[in-house]
């Protein structure tokens, strides 16, 4: 049995305002960070079907993979990427005005973890995902706005993008009472919009088993999570999880959500 796990975040806004533009002194007193009105987003709503199909920017991406002889036995991490960070652009206007890039930043990675493991009690292989990213703060920034700290100056000027994922892989297809009252929680405004945009397959192949899990992730950026069940040839990828924050505005940055992933057989 082998599964794989890929996650894309992204800004799908065209542009987004850049607060240090505003700041008094420009670009002299903060740094290059300021040379335009505008953070450069990723300017896309809709990602592909797959991510070996990925051709866009993105902010922030994770892989990991694993296998196991059967259900129960050892699993065996065969992949494990951490998190990649993107690049964030400064604009010197809105895209639609033909603004140009006047700087680059690489976005810090603020948290990276991946594991597996099986979970007897419940019969399924769990994989744990953790990421942040956060675009960087110019040191002149941190210095005169924070004193020195540019971590709470950076949640609250730029978009982070953080993830929490919880992902099953269950022997059989009976959830047990405490997980479907756990989801049940969670079932209300979800941002997932998967099923919506990629109503099939609705299986990886098979019935007699289940994926199922829990996103918690930041809501303004727009995340998307693959799930492949199987390798090579015989390998089925579904877009498990689609958080769409094209409608959303800036003030949901620090606003988190967790939404219940559907559930597909196997």
């Amino acid at each position: 049995m082998d599964f794989r796990i890929d996650v894309f975040a992204w800004i799908p806004q065209p542009d987004v305002p850049n607060p240090l533009h505003s700041l008094p002194g420009g670009a002299g007193r903060w740094g290059p960070g300021a040379c335009g009105p505008r953070f450069g987003g990723d300017n896309f709503t809709k990602p592909p079907a797959t991510a070996s199909a990925w051709r866009g920017t993105f902010r922030a991406r994770q892989s990991f993979a694993f296998s196991a002889a059967s259900f129960g036995t050892a699993p065996s991490v065969t992949l494990n990427t951490g998190v990649t960070p993107g690049t964030t652009t400064v604009l010197t206007n809105t895209r639609a005005a033909g603004g140009t890039i006047c700087h680059s930043l690489t976005a810090t990675v603020k948290a990276s973890s991946a594991s597996v493991s099986w979970v007897a009690g419940n019969s399924w292989y769990e994989a744990k995902l953790k990421g942040a990213a956060q675009d960087p703060v110019p040191a002149a920034v941190a210095t005169g706005v924070a004193g020195g700290t540019a971590g709470g100056v950076a949640s609250a000027l730029t978009p982070n993008l953080e993830w929490d994922l919880a992902l099953r892989f269950q022997s059989g297809s009976s959830l047990g009472f405490a997980t479907r009252a756990r989801y049940a929680v969670s079932s209300g405004l979800s941002m997932d919009v998967s099923a919506a945009n990629f109503p099939t397959p609705t299986s990886f192949g098979g019935s007699g088993n289940l994926f199922h899990g829990l996103a918690t992730v930041r809501r303004f950026p727009s995340y998307a999570v693959y799930v492949t069940v199987g390798s090579g040839a015989a390998g089925t990828t579904i877009p498990v999880y689609f958080a769409d924050a094209s409608g959303r505005n800036l003030l949901e940055i620090g606003i988190g959500q967790t939404d219940v992933i559907r559930q597909i057989g196997f």
